[in-house]
């Protein structure tokens, strides 16, 4: 949006709402700060983690590689790496025996990143869902599908670098029907704290 006041042409920066003045058409007039650039990526090659169940028992040791991301922050000064991800958890269980009924889900979520092909883990996140019942009913049944999602800021070296997200199993109790994280979605927004 432009505006002029006293002979001078100002614009509206619909970023911020900063009023800054603009160069315009060989006025004359120098603008204080140019925009610095922005890099996005998007993830590739998501993958929906679906827990094998054997006989109402989620097996041992299952790890899956949610979604992973390359971006090339070669051409910024002190790039900072803003990392989002979200996704859904769903499962169905039950706990039928005894006077006490459980039904958990332990996953442990991690932030992987791959500059140059050193392998580092940045972060992790812990999903729990406990369910714990003492009283006189037959059974306890658990079904939940609710997001997940964090974000994490990264300061790395100047590079080509890939991010990755990956989930494990740690512990379940209760006999369950399936357990999946679907619609994985992973996403890198960069930027040079130092680019002018």
């Amino acid at each position: 949006m432009e505006y002029a006041r006293d002979g001078i042409h100002l614009c509206l920066n619909r970023i911020d709402n900063v009023v800054d003045e603009c160069c315009r058409n060989g006025h004359g007039f120098s603008r204080r700060q140019e925009p610095k650039k922005i890099l996005f990526e998007c993830g590739h090659r998501p993958q929906d983690a679906i827990f094998e169940i054997d006989d109402g028992e989620v097996e041992c040791d299952q790890e899956f590689v949610l979604d992973r991301v390359i971006i090339d922050t070669t051409c910024l000064k002190r790039p900072i790496v803003k990392i989002e991800f979200s996704s859904l958890v769903a499962f169905e269980a039950e706990d039928e025996e005894g006077a006490e009924h459980e039904v958990e889900v332990d996953l442990l979520f991690k932030l992987i990143r791959n500059c140059n092909g050193t392998e580092e883990t940045l972060q992790t996140w812990r999903y729990l869902k406990e369910f714990d019942v003492e009283n006189n009913i037959d059974e306890l049944e658990v079904e939940i599908s609710e997001p997940f999602t964090v974000t994490f800021c990264d300061r790395a070296c100047p590079g080509c670098c890939e991010y990755k997200i990956v989930v494990t199993g740690r512990d379940f109790e209760g006999e369950f029907e399936f357990l999946r994280v679907v619609k994985p979605d992973l996403s890198a927004l960069a930027i040079g704290l130092c680019d002018d």
